[in-house]
């Protein structure tokens, strides 16, 4: 599968991404096998891992090291099938990835301060620094920030997965959840959301998202040849990678106590339009390298089919 485009601009703006970008090759994992590994099962040979990550420029030992320290950190875990080593996701990588996945590949959605309700996680004093740090970086995954040493706050967020959490740091004792619907007018919801998050940093992940990969949608909407699917792979990771930083890190507050000027609908449309155009010729490239247990490569999920889609 190839894709009519400019493909000498496009596999320079690859090359260049990678070498501004450099990437660690744990985290470039990471992206792999979420974005590619995890809708045909979660399940990848390390040779077809090594041999995918060469086209980053990522060598054998390096990506045998990071993958070992994934399955060090409880994300993968492995198992011989005679000579070879296969490597799937461990339930709890499995729970974060698909976590991860529900917010990265969402559309473009805009509600308002007053539709979702507002998550509060009260910390009582028993929870000391280190705890308290430990779930401020778990639940800012799911969109929560802190209000104050003792508050976390989140608005329309997962609140099973917040008690998931308490549970899994063991501080389901010491941390008091709340949902709240604001009564107020949106002027202190403004002040709150300035407290609570840091917007203007996100909002610059955001913009240097959008420099880096609006050129990239403008050399692929340029007939001048074909794409290879090996470059097209490529720039598919490199997005989400890029763009998967900028988000989780969102809070995914309501349109009408954002900024004017915020970049985060429009990152989001930017790769939208980018991975229809690479999904094919990806996924054909995928299929060339990376084998099921069994033989070829199992066909994706049907979520990966509804990704960024309404």
């Amino acid at each position: 599968m190839t894709l009519a485009a400019d493909p000498d601009t496009l596999a320079a703006l690859a090359r260049e991404t990678i070498s501004t970008l450099k990437p660690r090759a744990k985290s470039l994992i990471v992206t792999v096998f979420g974005d590619a590994i995890l809708p045909h099962g979660g399940t990848a040979w390390l040779s077809d891992l090594i041999r995918l990550m060469e086209a980053f420029g990522v060598g054998e030992r390096v990506v045998r090291t990071a993958v070992f320290r994934l399955t060090q950190d409880g994300i993968l875990t492995a198992r011989q099938i005679g000579r070879r080593s296969i490597y799937s996701l461990t339930d709890s990588g499995r729970q974060d990835f698909d976590a991860a996945q529900r917010r990265i590949y969402a559309p473009v959605r805009t509600r308002r301060a007053t539709d979702a309700p507002w998550q509060i996680a009260l910390l009582t004093s028993a929870v000391d620094s280190s705890e308290r740090d430990a779930l401020r970086k778990a639940l800012g995954w799911a969109g929560y920030g802190a209000l104050g040493p003792q508050v976390l706050l989140g608005i329309g967020g997962d609140l099973d997965r917040a008690k998931q959490e308490l549970i899994h740091l063991g501080l389901d004792d010491r941390v008091a959840l709340f949902e709240a619907v604001p009564g107020s007018t949106l002027a202190p919801l403004h002040a709150l959301s300035r407290e609570t998050w840091d917007l203007e940093a996100t909002d610059m992940a955001y913009r240097a998202f959008i420099d880096g990969f609006a050129p990239v949608l403008h050399a692929l909407e340029k007939p001048r040849g074909q794409l290879t699917p090996e470059t097209a792979f490529v720039l598919r990771i490199l997005m989400v990678h890029v763009y998967r930083r900028a988000l989780l890190r969102d809070p995914g507050l309501p349109a009408d106590i954002m900024p004017e000027t915020w970049s985060g609908h429009r990152a989001t449309e930017l790769s939208a339009q980018i991975y229809d155009m690479l999904r094919q010729p990806a996924q054909a490239h995928l299929g060339t390298v990376v084998s099921g247990v069994d033989g070829s490569l199992p066909p994706p999920s049907e979520a990966y089919f509804s990704r960024f889609r309404e």
